[in-house]
Parts: structure tokens; C-alpha cells; sequence
């Protein structure tokens, strides 16, 4: 790999200065308080996102697309592995609304970062 591939997901997903916090339209209780703004939707500010989340502890599609606004998480982690990211899927039952039964959903664990 060359000197000026090995950067920092960070690095290359850069955001402008004013995407690097949550509005204060967000809530409180939000999975990760210190996340980009989900105003902005590419694919490389979802990543960003979604890795942020990751190394905070696992998360399932429902919260990934729900607390992060990742439009499509599977598709986004798709987009990390690719970039060298280690990502597992394992399978949790989760709750969408009161009174319903839960869904099968995927939960992704970060078990390594890219180099």
C-alpha cells in the first residue's frame, strides 16, 4: 500500500466543519453524542457515521437507519468491508413499535479497523 492511501477513515471521509456535531435537533438519548450531522447523506458521511457507532459497541440495522439516518446500513457496511473494515453480522431480534412482535434484524460488531 502507498504512503498516501494509508489514511485515516476520518481523513478520507472528511466532512465539512460544520457536519462534525449533532444539531441540537437531535436527541439526547442519541446512541453516539458526537457524530457528524445526519444532514449530510453520502455514502462517505454515512460510513463515517455508522464507524463511530461501531466502536462504541454493536448496533442493528433498525438503530443504524433509525438514530444514525443511514439510509440503507447494510449497503453501508458493504461499503466499509470493501474499504478493509471488519465487520461481523450476527442476528438480534428486535422491537420496531409497541405491541409488535420483533424482527430478525442483523447486528454489526467491528472487529477491526482498516489499515
Amino acid at each position: 500500500m502507498k504512503k498516501n492511501e494509508e489514511r485515516t477513515l476520518e481523513a478520507e471521509l472528511q466532512l465539512c466543519p460544520e457536519q462534525n456535531h449533532i444539531g441540537e435537533h437531535q436527541r439526547e438519548d442519541h446512541i453516539v453524542p458526537d457524530i457528524p450531522s445526519p444532514v449530510n447523506h453520502s455514502t462517505e458521511a454515512q460510513a463515517l457515521r455508522l464507524v463511530q457507532a461501531l466502536r462504541t459497541g454493536p448496533i442493528t440495522t433498525i438503530r443504524a437507519a433509525q438514530e444514525l439516518d443511514i439510509v440503507h446500513p447494510p449497503s453501508t457496511v458493504r461499503y466499509l468491508r470493501r474499504k478493509g473494515w471488519g465487520i461481523l453480522t450476527e442476528w438480534a431480534y428486535e422491537p420496531t413499535e409497541r405491541g409488535r412482535r420483533p424482527h430478525r434484524v442483523g447486528l454489526y460488531v467491528l472487529v477491526k479497523e482498516a489499515a
